[in-house]
């Protein structure tokens, strides 16, 4: 038990984004099982927690479908450590609509505090007699202007999953990648405040006491969740900033989880701490305790 938590508490965020159909799950699966499979298309958002060299990998696989691109992909990169972007390399009729998202990702969502990141921009199927050169690639996406990016690491890869062409080269870079910029993004989160959907507190760490009134704040930040989902759309997580603190939300069916950082950089390891807590809430929901609960989350930061 004392070894599954060392390996949950190094899970890292990473989302896996791209058109349909050009590889995106059956990466995943190569990733589990080192073998190259015809999955599903995958709905929605699938997840994995797979290890991937010294690291433990939080994976979400997030459906390409145009409804997914314009609502839920901001969320999710803004919020991981590193990116992948997969591209067909044999579909020259999608590379303008690669390249439209591709910078709407760089130039929108990653602006500002948001650029400290990791992107793999894997060219897949390049087994394929039809796959195009990564000049042309490069050249039709406009890839040399990543150049003006410092901040964020970058690295383009011509892949084929199903022959295992590059994919362990690739890996092992976003690996490396990875791993040193968590040790700058990894922090112990200002406060963590769990409350049911009623509002009622389940637990509450905040040692440099930033909330004066907790029942009180939490009727605020569901106050102020209930109108960013009036004009956003529902969501399962979102960043809401309260000044001058951001407040990573995650809405679940039965819990909230509302965690405080000081800087947008910080954000990620606010995800993973959020998913941590919330895969242990769901896993005790029947026999919660709560004095359990509060040495759970003391432990994710000893």
């Amino acid at each position: 038990m004392e070894d599954l938590l060392i390996l949950e508490k190094k899970g890292i965020p990473i989302t896996i984004i791209g058109l349909p159909y050009v590889g995106k799950t059956t990466l995943v699966n190569w990733l589990k099982n080192e073998k190259f499979t015809r999955p599903k298309p995958s709905v929605g958002v699938n997840f994995e927690q797979i290890k991937v060299g010294d690291l433990m990998l939080n994976i979400f696989d997030i459906s390409g479908q145009k409804s997914y691109r314009s609502t839920i992909w901001k969320s999710y990169v803004m919020t991981s450590v590193g990116i992948i972007f997969t591209i067909d390399s044999t579909d020259k009729e999608q590379i303008d609509e690669v390249a439209k998202w591709y910078w709407i990702m760089i130039d929108e969502w990653l602006k500002g505090n948001y650029s400290d990141k990791v992107i793999l921009f894997l060219a897949n199927k390049a087994d394929l007699k039809d796959s195009l050169n990564l000049e042309y690639i490069i050249d039709k996406l406009n890839l040399t202007k990543m150049s003006n990016y410092p901040d964020l690491s970058f690295q383009i890869f011509k892949t084929s999953i199903r022959e295992n062409q590059n994919i362990e080269y690739a890996m092992k870079w976003f690996v490396k990648k990875v791993n040193q910029l968590i040790e700058i993004q990894r922090i112990t989160p200002e406060a963590i405040l769990i409350s049911d959907t009623s509002g009622n507190i389940i637990s509450l760490y905040d040692p440099n006491k930033i909330i004066e009134d907790p029942d009180m704040f939490v009727g605020y930040l569901k106050a102020l969740s209930g109108f960013t989902n009036e004009l956003l759309g529902h969501e399962k997580f979102k960043v809401i900033k309260v000044n001058p603190f951001f407040y990573f939300i995650t809405e679940e069916e039965d819990y909230c989880i509302s965690i405080a950082v000081k800087d947008e950089l910080t954000l990620p390891e606010a995800r993973r701490l959020s998913f941590l807590i919330q895969n242990y809430l769901s896993k005790n929901k029947k026999n919660l305790d709560h004095e359990e609960l509060n040495v759970y989350i003391h432990s994710l930061f000893s």
